[in-house]
């Protein structure tokens, strides 16, 4: 608004930047029934105000323990609405586990800088996202890293052969032997069922 007498303009609301960057008011001064007008043209300021967001809803990304050092797990996406240096976004990782990860500072790429272990199960990757303004503003989200078994592990008897003796007398349905072997991989790949290939003359 305006001083009618001395013609100071003062601010009438809030002006954010964000909403609105430009001002183009008209002017008009009266002197008795002549007038004269004028152009005053207003741009905002950026001020450093906002912090910068992220974009995704995934909290989560599902990797496999095999996957080998700079392999790419996951995007990172953040905007800032200010302007200039105060709108640029750097990323940074607050929180590694072990320092198995690594964030490409400009893209936001995450990526493995070593070998994920099943046995730990998940790994919680804090990524932070700030902007290059003075107050530097951040923000920051958990990516949950979740480590799945890779069927790479062949079962192993405990001995390469057996040898066992049984009687012709033995019944029917006797149990009269166990064989065992182990998998090193879990879940469902550690599991092991047994099967005769071979060797079963007459069905024995």
């Amino acid at each position: 608004e305006i001083n009618k007498m001395t013609g100071l303009i003062t601010t009438a609301s809030i002006i954010d930047r964000e909403e609105q960057a430009f001002y183009q008011l008209k002017v008009v001064a009266s002197g008795g029934t002549i007038t004269g007008d004028a152009l005053v043209n207003i741009t905002v300021r950026d001020l450093n105000d906002n912090s910068p967001h992220f974009l995704h809803a995934v909290e989560s990304v599902n990797v496999v323990e095999n996957w080998n050092t700079g392999h790419t797990i996951f995007q990172a996406k953040a905007v800032d609405p200010d302007e200039g240096a105060n709108g640029m976004v750097a990323y940074s990782l607050k929180q590694n586990p072990k320092n198995l990860f690594s964030i490409d500072e400009q893209s936001g790429a995450i990526s493995l800088t070593g070998l994920l272990d099943v046995n730990d199960g998940s790994y919680q990757v804090e990524i932070m996202a700030s902007d290059l303004g003075v107050p530097e503003r951040s923000s920051s989200f958990i990516l949950t890293v979740s480590v799945h078994d890779v069927n790479d592990n062949p079962p192993v008897f405990d001995q390469l052969s057996y040898e066992v003796i049984i009687s012709e007398t033995e019944p029917v349905n006797s149990r009269f032997f166990s064989v065992h072997a182990s998998d090193k991989d879990s879940g469902t790949n550690g599991e092991i069922a047994y099967n005769i290939i071979e060797g079963n003359t007459g069905d024995a």
